[in-house]
């Protein structure tokens, strides 16, 4: 029985469940992320933007924009907590593997989290008392930022891979031409996601106060919003191999809202299309909601052979294993039945390996021991001794 090593577990519900789960915890958690990671860096560009053009007056805009990054980052750190357990029992065997072979990158996710997060804080306190040291912990603090969704795409990308574990295993990073572009462009959707989302944000919540800064916000969107298109037509082709109808469904979907978008916010649109963005509230929940479905997608079209190879494995090993059901269950039900707390089961268990059976000291574990054990059968002495001793 030595050889098995796997520890088969039931799912918790079905699996079409965890699956809807999943999609919907990491969907709450990326939107909040990408609001953050835009947060961030939109409120530093805009923050350097002001001090070095040297405009006079108080920080009031970049304030607010940074301001706004201490309920998003909890936020964003609370919904991710639901789809890390959900795919640790939907995908196991993948995400360990994958996660034990990223486990440098994977762990310091941790110290870049609060050091980002503590560093921002920083900038925010300072931006107006102490310009260089708000500088200073503004670009280490998002870059901080920044680094931690390349090391979650990079082990979700390998998760994906399971041709290239052994590669990975043996030589890092150096996996060739295959998965570093995908991984590199796969980042930089997810970055320009985060300005688009972020200048959407903020262009209809925080601009009421300074409608001035309206048209700014409208050209990081769109700008943004272009630059994932750039970015995406490579990445697509980076995944050629496992497109299907469903995922050249959800990609259209997405190209055709994001082609609204951009004519919306078109400098030369008619003014009945530039002055109401409120058709954005629409376009950018739809191209959010492509992005994810097209992911899910992928993500299954990568996973399912594996998951498939290991669930036939598990049906195998179960078959194999019982044989034995009866006896380990027999096992089992005696442990159940032991009264731990008499005399007898203390002795048997705590003392008798050193003492021996008879309380001689010639116990299995005697003779390895430096100090020789008691022969407590010859010990005579009433309780109170015993006691005081103990």
């Amino acid at each position: 029985m030595n050889q098995w090593t796997d520890l088969f577990l039931a799912m918790p519900m079905p699996e079409t469940w965890l699956h809807g789960l999943l999609f919907i915890a990491f969907g709450l958690h990326l939107l909040f992320v990408l609001l953050m990671l835009g947060t961030a860096a939109l409120g530093l560009l805009f923050f350097m933007h002001t001090w070095m053009s040297g405009e006079a007056g108080p920080q009031v805009w970049s304030k607010q924009v940074i301001g706004t990054h201490l309920g998003l980052k909890s936020l964003a750190v609370v919904l991710g907590v639901a789809p890390l357990l959900i795919i640790q029992v939907r995908y196991s065997y993948a995400f360990f593997t994958a996660t034990g072979l990223f486990s440098y990158a994977w762990l310091s996710v941790i110290p870049l989290l609060i050091a980002a997060f503590l560093l921002i804080d920083l900038l925010g306190h300072k931006l107006e008392a102490r310009s260089w040291l708000a500088f200073g912990a503004g670009i280490l603090g998002v870059g901080a930022l920044l680094t931690v969704p390349a090391i979650f795409t990079g082990a979700l990308a390998l998760m994906e891979r399971q041709f290239l574990w052994p590669r990975f295993a043996e030589n890092g990073f150096t996996l060739g031409v295959g998965f570093l572009p995908h991984w590199g462009l796969r980042y930089l959707h997810i970055l320009g996601a985060a300005l688009a989302f972020g200048a959407a944000f903020h262009l209809f919540f925080s601009t009421e106060k300074h409608p001035e800064k309206a048209p700014l916000l409208r050209k990081w969107l769109f700008g943004a919003i272009l630059v994932q298109a750039v970015i995406g037509i490579p990445l697509l082709f980076t995944v050629a191999t496992h497109l299907n109808w469903n995922v050249i469904g959800a990609v259209s979907v997405g190209i055709i809202a994001a082609s609204l978008v951009l004519w919306v916010l078109w400098p030369a649109s008619p003014p009945r299309l530039g002055a109401g963005p409120r058709s954005l509230l629409a376009l950018l929940p739809l191209i959010f909601v492509s992005m994810l479905v097209t992911r899910q997608f992928l993500q299954d079209r990568f996973l399912a052979p594996g998951h498939a190879q290991e669930e036939a494995r598990l049906r195998e090993r179960s078959d194999a294993l019982a044989a034995y059901q009866q006896q380990a269950l027999a096992a089992f039900t005696l442990k159940l039945k032991t009264v731990y707390d008499n005399g007898e089961t203390i002795y048997t268990g705590a003392c008798q390996p050193c003492h021996g059976q008879n309380g001689h000291g010639d116990g299995t574990a005697a003779s390895r021991l430096i100090i020789p054990a008691e022969d407590i059968a010859a010990i005579r002495a009433d309780r109170d001794y015993i006691y005081g001793i103990l």
